[in-house]
């Protein structure tokens, strides 16, 4: 075969293994709005690089019908490429959102390492982010609470990655108590052009802004962003990428 053909074959495949993968980001593991962050666009663009320009491009640039022992170069393409491909597959899943825990005026949420680093009972935790529940982690009331708490704290991370084992299923009754930690979400809105942007984006998707709605800062990815949480069913309706004052949500 000549080299235009091979290659096209290459890419062919290339590009229908993408898709699957690509499927499985946007739908399973990176569902909406976990889907409209940056940090799912950095798996998304190193397995397209691996997949669609490192494999046809090498065989691109290795392949002659009449080269010596061409089969077995082919072979160690291949090879190459589904070794790399694997690691960024396995990485991106491991990576993505398995659970929102409500804590202290704030949504965290947790991907797999952290989900089972934090001792959580996984009887509580959904399989996915598709039919993930809004899990609680209480406020420590009592000295004794506060001091079990304490011992559990992570220096880098914020205490609720170390301290699964005390999380509940949050419900709609929980969730409506609520109020008193959801802050004013105008101030960020208005004293910020690309706050509000982001906002009108939001608000044009729907004929009106639901009252059930609680606005809560949200740790998700290594960035803080905004929650946008429906009470009704303790679900996250859409993430805000709107800057926050140290201040907010304090």
């Amino acid at each position: 075969m000549s080299k235009k053909k091979v290659f096209l074959i290459h890419l062919a495949a290339s590009l229908f293994v993408f898709s699957i993968i690509l499927m499985l980001i946007i739908y399973l593991w990176y569902p909406a709005p976990y889907f409209d962050t940056d940090y799912r666009m950095k798996w998304i663009l190193m397995i397209a690089f691996v997949d669609i320009v490192i494999g046809p491009g090498l065989t691109l640039f290795i392949y002659r019908a009449d080269k010596p022992n061409i089969r077995f170069d082919m072979a160690v393409i291949v090879i190459l490429q589904v070794t790399a491909l694997s690691w960024g597959v396995w990485n991106a899943w491991s990576a993505h959102p398995l659970t929102n825990v409500f804590f202290d005026g704030q949504v965290y949420c947790l991907d797999r390492k952290e989900v089972k680093a934090s001792g959580v009972d996984r009887h509580i935790v959904a399989n996915s982010m598709t039919d993930k529940i809004m899990l609680l982690l209480p406020y420590p009331e009592s000295r004794e609470m506060k001091k079990k708490y304490l011992r559990q704290n992570l220096k880098d991370k914020p205490m609720v990655f170390s301290l699964g084992h005390f999380y509940e299923v949050a419900s709609k009754e929980m969730t409506s108590e609520l109020d008193e930690n959801q802050p004013d979400i105008v101030p960020i809105i208005s004293g910020n052009e690309k706050n509000m942007k982001q906002w009108q984006e939001f608000i044009s998707k729907y004929e009106k802004v639901n009252t059930d709605w609680r606005y809560y800062r949200f740790r998700c990815f290594k960035d803080e962003q905004v929650a946008v949480l429906d009470r009704k069913n303790n679900k996250i309706e859409a993430i805000l990428k709107m800057r926050l004052p140290d201040f907010w949500g304090l």
